[in-house]
């Protein structure tokens, strides 16, 4: 096991008197250490004044290579009414979809370039917090974007840990955990899906591959629009059982940290799970 690196970004301006923290005192730590050579995990506590926030956050990886403290990347920050403000109007729905008081993080995962960090297939991401109180039928989503873009939901489950969220991906680089007050599953399956069909229209898949994943969501759709809730999920677990074996050349599978590779596969299976979830609160699943 590979150890721990604690961030604490204050104490290191500190000691310039130029770069001081804001008034406010904003303080913490994120410390991340390596798990048997597949898996970064940051332990998250830090201050904003009078409030304190903690969470763990996990990637999991397939087939990592250059997996280190230093080249995964990982920092976390509280957010203020002006990153909000942003980052609500980056979400998918921000008239419906906010940040929660509760819990005002965000975490950055931005891999340096010269570290040469690169894997397979989809990473897989929780993000856990007990600032948040678990119900069934949580509104709670984790939701990713490239830095400074759209957010996207990546949600796959939602479960007690107090509130923990899972999801997957194939890039990084801000990650935050937002309530959805409507909770529309229905508007958010049909809008899955057309992202899903948009996103094999990629001419970098080979064309046999591009047909067998096009079938499985077609037949997937085609399940749900009859309202067949259990039978669309069958369908898009095919689509993830192809993805797994038609991933390399036919399907591109790689992200390395020069972004110099698009991982088509793991934003593939991320798009399907999330539909997943999406229809499993269809058929009543909390």
């Amino acid at each position: 096991m590979q150890l721990p690196t604690v961030r604490n970004p204050c104490l290191a301006l500190a000691a310039s008197a130029v770069l001081l923290c804001p008034a406010i005192a904003r303080a913490g730590s994120v410390v991340v250490e390596i798990v048997d050579g597949r898996k970064a995990k940051a332990e998250i506590t830090l201050v904003d004044g009078a409030n304190s926030y903690s969470a763990d956050f996990e990637l999991e990886f397939h087939n990592p290579q250059n997996l280190t403290v230093a080249c995964v990347g990982i920092d976390a920050d509280v957010l203020d009414a002006i990153e909000i403000a942003d980052i609500e109007s980056r979400l998918p729905d921000p008239a419906n979809q906010s940040i929660d008081p509760a819990f005002p993080v965000r975490v950055t995962v931005e891999p340096p370039i010269a570290c040469g960090l690169a894997f397979e297939d989809e990473v897989h991401v929780e993000f856990d917090t007990p600032d948040l109180v678990f119900a069934p039928f949580s509104p709670y989503r984790l939701m990713k974007a490239p830095l400074g873009g759209d957010f996207h939901d990546i949600t796959a489950s939602v479960i007690a840990g107090s509130v923990r969220s899972r999801g997957s991906g194939g890039s990084f680089s801000e990650f935050v955990m937002i309530a959805d007050s409507l909770q529309d599953h229905a508007a958010d399956a049909d809008a899955a899906y057309d992202a899903l069909e948009a996103r094999l229209d990629d001419p970098a898949i080979a064309l046999t591959a591009q047909l067998t994943l096009q079938t499985d969501v077609a037949l997937s759709r085609a399940a749900y629009d009859a309202d067949n809730h259990a039978q669309a999920i069958a369908l898009l677990d095919d689509l993830d059982l192809h993805c797994a074996t038609l991933g390399g050349p036919a399907l591109p599978n790689v992200w390395r940290s020069a972004r110099d590779l698009v991982n088509a596969e793991a934003e593939i299976v991320t798009l399907g799970r999330n539909i997943k979830f999406a229809l499993g609160r269809l058929a009543g699943s909390p």
